[in-house]
């Protein structure tokens, strides 16, 4: 049995997922997208995985780079997150309009988020019409007092957690 597309999105709806935004830097110019698609892979070494779609602008600048940011989407960062995905929006532009450091290693990374951190790319992997990249953690931080945002059923929010 084959799934539709259509099946297969609104399988993939129903499952809750935090929001990122990856950042990178090539060449000197900012990039950046929206991306769901991420979770951690290995404690030791501290590896995380990210699931780029071909067909973004963003997926060829992100092949050339070594390096690439996570930044976890903290509960007030929605209209960035929605900007992030706008292929109509220059992230160039957009990443420089927002308070921002630059690593040691030209790494964009977003202030303010509910974490950030920096990648070293170590594996690229098909996945379909995504490439699947793995990056090694090299540095990040976080802010403990923060909410997350949350991505589900094509919609931004807030998480509340259950009361026991």
């Amino acid at each position: 049995m084959t799934v539709s597309n259509d099946l297969f999105r609104e399988l993939m709806r129903r499952f809750a997922a935090g929001v990122t935004l990856v950042t990178f830097s090539e060449n000197g110019k900012l990039g950046g997208l929206t991306v769901s698609s991420f979770c951690s892979l290995s404690m030791d070494p501290p590896l995380v995985l990210i699931c780029i779609d071909r067909e973004v602008a963003s997926h060829e600048s992100l092949e050339k780079t070594a390096t690439f940011g996570v930044n976890i989407c903290n509960s007030e960062q929605g209209k960035i997150a929605l900007d992030f995905a706008n292929p109509n929006i220059d992230k160039n532009e957009l990443v420089r309009s927002l308070p921002h450091r630059i690593t040691d290693n030209g790494t964009p990374l977003l202030e303010g988020s509910l974490a950030a951190m920096e990648c070293t790319i170590t594996e690229k992997y098909d996945g379909g019409d995504h490439t699947i990249f793995v990056g090694r953690i090299e540095g990040g931080n976080f802010d403990e007092k923060a909410e997350p945002l949350v991505y589900y059923s094509s919609g931004l929010g807030e998480f509340r957690p259950n009361q026991v």
